[in-house]
């Protein structure tokens, strides 16, 4: 099973390194793939420059390996340019179509994400193509998906209550339902949670916050590269 952490990484933190963590040991993934966000269509332009953010993202993969001590990841860990390559706005369901072309039809592919990401789907594009391409694996307690903010293209039939209860009779307990199938199903982690802003740790570094205050939030090797390059400082 491989899995998918997708996300702007401006920057990347703790709560995503432990993210993928918890999925590579919950899931058993062979793979885990990092993918920052090329022009995120739903975020401010004023985001730090793709190529930051890509070096930033492979500190951040290191930091996923080390968190094995002496015992070898079991997943093969890489950081993707799939989406920094694309030309103009940067839309979860190319991926995911991009995705599984590349693995083909047969490889079971996980889209990893939090609470915020999977109750806002709706104001995704074509989200609710979403489950034809792969799995989605969710950091929280079963929760049902927003019908706030909603993006509901005309040429689905279904209502938006109809396509979320479609979302609601995907949601399966066992793992096992993720590895037999390619993709369609929708598994929730109520042990772990994610309590960590990017939005507000770009904030504390603009105001030039001690590199030791943020060691509880930023991993090492992410820690090092923004400060080594004064990263915030210069994409203020």
């Amino acid at each position: 099973m491989i899995g998918v952490l997708g996300g702007t990484f401006d920057p990347p933190h703790w709560g995503h390194v432990r993210l993928a963590k918890n999925f590579i040991d919950l899931l058993g993934l062979t793979q885990l793939i990092w993918l920052p966000a090329g022009e995120p269509w739903q975020k401010s332009s004023l985001i730090t420059p793709s190529k930051i953010r890509f070096e930033m993202t492979q500190a951040a993969a290191l930091d996923l390996k080390e968190l094995y001590q002496d015992s070898q990841c079991p997943a093969e860990i890489s950081v993707s340019r799939i989406e920094l390559d694309r030309v103009g706005p940067s839309y979860t369901i190319d991926t995911a179509r991009e995705l599984r072309q590349s693995f083909g039809p047969d490889q079971s592919l996980v889209w990893l994400m939090g609470a915020d990401s999977y109750q806002n789907l709706p104001s995704w594009n074509d989200w609710q193509k979403l489950p034809d391409f792969l799995h989605l694996a969710v950091a929280c307690r079963q929760i049902s998906i927003s019908k706030k903010n909603v993006h509901h293209d005309p040429q689905y039939p279904e209502t938006i209550d109809e396509i979320i209860d479609i979302f609601d009779r995907r949601i399966t307990h066992n793992v096992q339902d993720l590895t037999k199938n390619p993709a369609g199903k929708i598994i929730f982690d109520e042990t772990f949670h994610v309590d960590l802003s990017s939005t507000g740790l770009r904030e504390q570094l603009h105001l030039g916050i001690a590199k030791e205050n943020l060691m509880s939030a930023l991993s090492p090797n992410v820690l090092e590269c923004i400060f080594s390059q004064n990263i915030y400082a210069r994409f203020n």
